[in-house]
């Protein structure tokens, strides 16, 4: 047990150097860790890891030249610098592993586990601080081990792990910690070399933070404030001191602020989108903020959901918990400050905590809670219960009854905690599950039912998609005008996939009049018009589009193919072209290339972007068609019989003709129309083909 005589050591007659302490944490930590996410490394793409990961074109590099890194870090906007190293991230999973998602949840765990090392390292380090050496260098290391377990084994971290596109935030943070622990290492070395090596990579590892999200760059603050809190000591001077120079981070968060998003105007504005205003935003956000607490502290299952049903504080007095959150917070803080002579670690602790809120939980228009913001903000928060902890342990040394209890109380509330993340896990993991557990416990949201009714019309259950749709529109909760406007987007979609254009055509306007940026609908739009066979009209929606986002992937191929329709083959080649130099795997410039090739008795040009379909679509139907009718053309035999083959297993038990039409079914928005007359010689290569 830990006793006053053995120096807080571990049970057992154990002699740990330091070496052996780390090496026992970081083993321990890695398998408690991976038993705890075994269950997520197969978990599904959700919500913004579509348009982030596997609809963005952009990280599908297929190699590391500087065109394509360059695309890559400028994000799914292309307008400016946009957390680089997160997006580069994705393109290495994509370059090594494709869009496998396991290889993306491996690296996620690797990024959680490193952040827990770090965290642990930082910790253990600035226990021993000459400030703070006196009251803990006895206890040092199991306040470091046991804070650091709490952290990371909380189920509110789930979300940051298990979704994929949450690695900004995770990864975000572990550079921040690494930051704050070389920051650390070189103000306490014995020699000037590596005092400058570890500010170096500290200065490295803070550049990587801010690089990878923007709520890093509170990070010069966080480290001016450990060095008076932590090194130098609240003292006059140092205050003194500390004010002088407090204004180059302030700057430094200015400079960042404006690259990362394009000015002031846009930093503070896009409020008329939202359900909310700025004031009623910074009104709301301490009861988040508290709310956030109670969730690490108190992080059962029935409270933890994805997206929260958390009420706008329309004033300071409705709901009435507006003013008490405001007033406790300022009491929290105001007492940090009050204890920071006292008890600096505690002190540095939560305003640490309230600190790397800021960014997230102020005045820019984000939405106004996700549990992935707990992330970074509460690394240093569970060091005050785990010396509490510790303390109560030395406290009852002599009881070795109530010692053993209290030590026994600490195993059931990490194993409690570890059995919540796992079983937090199996949501997360599985999209259905996620958002059927959300409407569970957030059913007055709109989001939650939207997306379950794009799940169900995903698996082809039509008429639930559609009442799961209704159910959000009908109940109007959106949190934004944005997802108001993804959500009759969606309704356009299972309309213009049903051949209603009608109402199809209403749902993509009245989405694209809310997000005037988003292509898809205008994509649908177009393609509407095409079904008309209005071609000058689709020509022309598109043609205005690309005049304002030029390099616009998904605008060139359908623009490619608006002129192959009017029969300019040569403009159709130049776009595909120009759409393949951006996507390489763009199924419709593929296509296009192929019929314009066909077209122009280029076969093997054809032959090829056809088989380019293939790798990306094995059974293709309508690449083996048109190989197929190539083959054919080219006399070449064993091809074709292989091609043959293919078409004999994809038509299953329908006949050729029904086969045929089938597939013609919306055939104003096909490239290759296949044609019964040039298949007739098949019918005799089988008895039951016709």
């Amino acid at each position: 047990m830990f006793t006053k005589e053995n120096g807080f050591a571990l049970p057992g007659n154990w002699h740990f150097p330091d070496g052996k302490k780390y090496a026992f944490t970081f083993i321990s930590l890695l398998i408690i860790l991976i038993t705890v996410y075994s269950n997520s490394f197969y978990g599904e793409w959700h919500f913004d890891d579509s348009v982030n990961i596997v609809d963005n074109p952009f990280i599908q590099i297929k190699s590391f030249s500087w065109p394509e890194i360059k695309h890559c870090v400028f994000g799914i906007f292309q307008d400016r610098l946009l957390r680089p190293l997160s997006y580069f991230s994705f393109a290495l999973n994509y370059k090594f592993g494709g869009m496998d998602v396991f290889g993306f949840h491996v690296v996620n765990f690797i990024i959680h586990y490193l952040a827990a090392v770090f965290l642990f390292l930082f910790i253990y380090n600035t226990l021993k601080l000459p400030l703070l050496r006196e009251k803990y260098s006895l206890i040092a290391y199991p306040v470091a081990l046991l804070s650091t377990f709490f952290w990371a084994l909380n189920p509110v971290h789930v979300t940051s792990i298990t979704y994929v596109v949450q690695r900004m935030a995770s990864m975000a943070a572990l550079f921040y910690i690494m930051s704050m622990y070389f920051y650390l290492k070189g103000r306490t070395a014995h020699n000037l070399t590596s005092t400058i090596s570890f500010f170096i990579l500290s200065l490295i590892a803070g550049f990587a933070a801010v690089l990878t999200k923007e709520n890093a760059v509170m990070l010069p603050v966080s480290i001016l404030l450990f060095d008076l809190f932590l090194i130098q000591g609240v003292t006059k001077e140092n205050i003194k001191k500390f004010s002088k120079i407090l204004f180059l981070p302030l700057l430094l968060i200015l400079i960042i602020g404006l690259i990362y998003t394009g000015g002031f105007s846009d930093a503070f504005g896009g409020y008329e989108l939202r359900d909310f205003t700025m004031t009623q935003r910074l009104l709301t956000e301490p009861r988040v903020i508290l709310f956030y607490l109670s969730l690490l502290f108190y992080p059962i299952s029935s409270r933890l959901t994805f997206l929260y049903d958390m009420e706008v504080s329309r004033s300071l007095l409705q709901p009435w918990t507006t003013v008490p959150s405001i007033l406790l917070i300022l009491f929290i803080i105001g007492f940090a400050f009050y204890i920071a002579r006292k008890r600096p670690l505690i002190s540095f602790c939560i305003i640490f905590y309230f600190l790397n809120h800021l960014i997230e939980g102020s005045i820019f228009n984000l939405e106004l809670i996700y549990e992935h913001r707990n992330y970074l903000p509460s690394m240093l928060l569970f060091i005050p219960l785990a010396e509490f902890i510790i303390y109560a342990l030395n406290y009852f040394s002599y009881k070795k009854i109530i010692q053993f209890i209290v030590a026994l109380g600490i195993v059931i509330i990490l194993i409690g905690e570890g059995d919540i993340t796992y079983s937090r896990n199996n949501i997360v993991s599985d999209d259905f599950l996620l958002w059927f557990d959300n409407i569970d416990k957030s059913p007055g949201l709109s989001r939650p039912h939207g997306n379950l009714g794009r799940i169900y019309y995903i698996n082809n259950e039509k008429e639930k998609a559609l009442q799961e749709y209704e159910k959000a529109i009908i109940l109007n909760k959106f949190g934004s005008k944005e997802a108001l406007a993804i959500q009759e987007y969606n309704l356009g979609l299972f309309y213009f996939e049903e051949m209603q254009d009608d109402l199809a055509m209403d749902y993509f306007r009245k989405s694209s009049k809310i997000m005037p940026r988003y292509i898809l609908n205008i994509i649908y739009i177009a393609k509407i018009k095409l079904r008309q066979n209005k071609i000058k009209e689709a020509k022309q929606i598109i043609n205005d589009k690309l005049t304002k986002y030029p390099r616009n992937s998904e605008l060139l191929e359908l623009y490619s193919f608006i002129l192959l329709k009017d029969g300019r083959i040569n403009d159709a080649q130049f776009f595909a072209r120009k759409c393949l130099a951006k996507n390489s795997n763009s199924p419709l410039a593929l296509e296009t290339m192929a019929e314009t090739c066909r077209i122009k008795n280029n076969y093997s040009g054809a032959i090829y972007y056809w088989k380019s379909i293939r790798t990306l679509y094995s059974q293709n139907a309508f690449a083996n068609l048109a190989l197929i009718d190539l083959y054919k053309k080219t006399k070449n035999t064993k091809m074709l019989n292989q091609e043959i083959r293919l078409l004999l297993y994809l038509q299953v038990s329908l006949k050729l003709s029904e086969y045929i039409q089938q597939l013609k079914r919306d055939e104003k928005l096909l490239v290759y129309l296949p044609k019964i007359e040039n298949y007739s010689f098949i019918t005799g290569k089988c008895s039951y083909v016709n």
